[in-house]
C-alpha cells in the first residue's frame, strides 16, 4: 500500500484540487468582474465624454447662434447705415443738382443780363481784348507800302508824361463818384464772348486787321460807355461829353472835321507847313476820336485826338520799351552820327528801337500839330503810347507807355483802370476835359508853334525796311526791353479830388 495513496489522501487532494479550481474560478470571476467594472467605467467615462462633447457642441451651437445673431445684427446695422448713406447721397445729389441748376440759371442770367460799368470793362478785357493774337506766318503779314517821304513836324524833346497815372486815377475817381456804378446798362457777357470768338479768327497781320481788333475790343466799347455816361447829368457836368464821341476814319468824316476846322480858323496868310500849304483834308491819321456837340442846331463835330496804328510785328513791345525815353530827338536820333555795329547787338537793337519809335511818334505828333490837338495816341494793339502836347511848350511831346495785358496781371485789385478799355476811356475823358478845362488851340498858336519846329523827312516803313530782318527783334529773352511795363509799384486805385 506504500505505492498507492490512501483514500483519505486522495480525498484531501481532491478537495485541494476543487479548492484550487474554486479559487481559480473566483479569480476568473473577480477578473471578469474587474473587466466588467473597467468596461463599465470606460462606458461611463465615454458617456461622460460624450455628454461633455454634447455640452461643448451645444455651447458651440449657442456661440454660433450668438455669433449669427451678432452678425445678423451687424449686417442689419450695415444695411441701415448703407440705406442711410444712400439716402444721404441721394439727398446730396439732389442738393448738388439743385445747386448746379441754380448755378446754371445764375450763370445763364449772368451771361445774358446787362452789365455794370466795372463788369463791362472787365468782360471786354477777359472776353475780347485777351483774344489778341499776332499772325506768326510771315507770308500772311503785310510789309506795308512806303509812302512818298515828306517833311513832318518833329518834336524837339521827348519826355515822359509825369502825372499821367495821377490824372488817370482822378478821372476814374470822378467817374465813380458821378456815375451809378451798379446800373446795368451795358452789353451782356454772351455778346462779348461771341465778339471775342470773332476777333480771335483774325490774328493781327496788318493795319487792317489791327483796326478791326481795336474797333471791336476797345474803341466801340469806349464809345458805348460814353454814350451811357452822357445820359447822367452829373457826369455831363463833370466832363464835357456833349452828344458823345465816335471813332471814324472814312473820308467823309475826315472831310467834315477838316471843313469845320478850316471854316473856324482860316488863316489870313498861308502857314509855313512842310509843303508850304495847309490842307487838312490831306491828313490821314488811322483813326480820329470825334466829339459831337449836343447843340442840335449846329451839330458841331470836333476832333478830340488822333490815333495811329502800327502792327505789333513791325513796332514791337521791346522797341517801344527801349525807344521811349527822355531825349532830344533831333540830336539823338535824326542827326545821330554814330551807329552801333553788329558786334554789340543790344546797343544796335536800342538804336533801331529809338529810330523806329521816334519815326512813329513823329507821324502822330505831325497830325496833332497840324490839327491843333493837345492829345493823341499810337497803338500796336498790345501796347498804347498816350501822347500830349503842352501848347505853351509845343516842341515837347509827352508820352506814357501802357501795356494793358501785363498791367492787369500786376494789379488784379484795380484791373478796371488797367485794361485797354479803361485806359482808353480815361484818356478820352481827359481829352474831353471838364467844361472849364477844355482848350481850343487857335490858328495863331499853331502858326507860332510851326515857326519854332523842325521837320523830319522820314517814313516809318522805309525806316523799318532799312533794318535787317535778323536785327528787328531782341537777341534773347534776357535782352534789354524784354520785361513788360506794369507800374507794379504804383497804386492804381481810383481817387476823387
Amino acid at each position: 500500500m506504500d505505492g498507492s495513496l490512501s483514500v483519505g489522501e486522495l480525498t484531501r487532494l481532491l478537495r485541494e484540487a476543487e479548492q484550487r479550481a474554486k479559487e481559480e474560478r473566483q479569480r476568473a470571476e473577480a477578473a471578469e468582474r474587474e473587466r466588467q467594472e473597467e468596461r463599465q467605467r470606460a462606458e461611463r467615462e465615454q458617456q461622460r465624454a460624450e455628454k461633455e462633447q454634447q455640452r461643448a457642441e451645444k455651447e458651440q451651437q449657442r456661440a454660433e447662434k450668438e455669433q449669427q445673431r451678432a452678425e445678423e445684427a451687424e449686417r442689419e446695422r450695415q444695411e441701415e447705415r448703407q440705406r442711410a448713406e444712400r439716402e444721404q447721397q441721394r439727398a446730396e445729389e439732389a442738393e448738388r443738382e439743385r445747386q448746379e441748376e441754380r448755378q446754371r440759371a445764375e450763370a445763364s442770367e449772368e451771361q445774358t443780363r446787362l452789365t455794370t460799368l466795372d463788369e463791362y470793362i472787365a468782360a471786354c478785357h477777359a472776353s475780347v481784348f485777351s483774344r489778341f493774337a499776332i499772325e506768326t506766318d510771315p507770308k500772311l503779314t503785310s510789309r506795308g507800302s512806303i509812302t512818298n517821304p515828306r517833311d513832318k513836324w518833329c518834336p524837339k524833346n521827348l519826355r515822359p508824361w509825369p502825372d499821367f497815372l495821377d490824372q488817370q486815377k482822378l478821372t476814374f475817381g470822378t467817374l465813380y463818384d458821378t456815375f451809378p456804378t451798379e446800373s446795368r446798362v451795358f452789353e451782356n457777357r454772351n455778346f462779348l464772348a461771341g465778339l471775342g470768338n470773332r476777333v480771335s479768327q483774325r490774328p493781327i497781320a496788318d493795319e487792317k486787321t489791327l483796326e478791326y481788333f481795336l474797333h471791336n475790343s476797345v474803341e466801340d466799347p469806349v464809345r458805348a460807355i460814353i454814350q451811357q455816361l452822357k445820359q447822367v447829368e452829373e457826369v455831363s457836368r463833370a466832363f464835357q461829353i456833349g452828344d458823345g464821341v465816335v471813332f471814324e476814319n472814312h473820308p467823309h468824316a475826315l472831310s467834315d472835321v477838316a471843313e469845320e476846322v478850316v471854316e473856324r480858323e482860316t488863316p489870313s496868310t498861308p502857314p509855313r507847313t512842310p509843303d508850304h500849304r495847309r490842307d487838312l483834308k490831306q491828313l490821314r491819321p488811322d483813326q480820329i476820336c470825334v466829339y459831337r456837340s449836343d447843340n442840335t442846331e449846329s451839330s458841331r463835330r470836333t476832333m478830340v485826338y488822333v490815333s495811329e496804328y502800327k502792327p505789333p510785328h513791325k513796332l514791337t513791345a521791346p522797341h517801344l520799351r527801349l525807344g521811349l525815353r527822355a531825349m532830344d530827338i533831333h540830336k539823338e536820333v535824326v542827326n545821330r552820327r554814330t551807329i552801333p555795329t553788329s558786334a554789340d547787338p543790344d546797343a544796335r537793337f536800342q538804336y533801331h528801337a529809338e529810330k523806329l519809335t521816334a519815326s512813329a511818334m513823329t507821324q502822330t505828333y505831325h497830325y496833332m500839330i497840324e490839327s491843333g490837338l493837345e492829345y493823341g495816341l499810337l497803338t500796336t494793339g498790345e501796347a498804347i503810347v498816350f501822347l500830349k502836347v503842352d501848347w505853351d511848350e509845343p516842341e515837347t511831346l509827352y508820352y506814357h507807355l501802357a501795356e494793358p495785358g501785363p498791367e492787369v496781371s500786376a494789379h488784379p485789385n484795380n484791373l478796371h483802370i488797367c485794361t485797354a478799355v479803361g485806359q482808353y476811356l480815361a484818356f478820352t475823358l481827359m481829352a474831353l476835359g471838364s467844361p472849364e478845362e477844355r482848350r481850343e488851340i487857335r490858328q495863331e498858336e499853331r502858326l507860332q508853334a510851326m515857326k519854332n519846329l523842325k521837320t523830319w523827312a522820314e517814313d516809318f516803313e522805309s525806316t523799318l525796311r532799312s533794318i535787317p530782318e535778323n536785327e528787328r527783334s531782341a537777341s534773347s529773352e534776357y535782352s534789354p526791353g524784354h520785361e513788360p511795363t506794369t507800374y507794379k509799384d504804383v497804386d492804381r486805385l481810383a481817387r476823387v479830388r
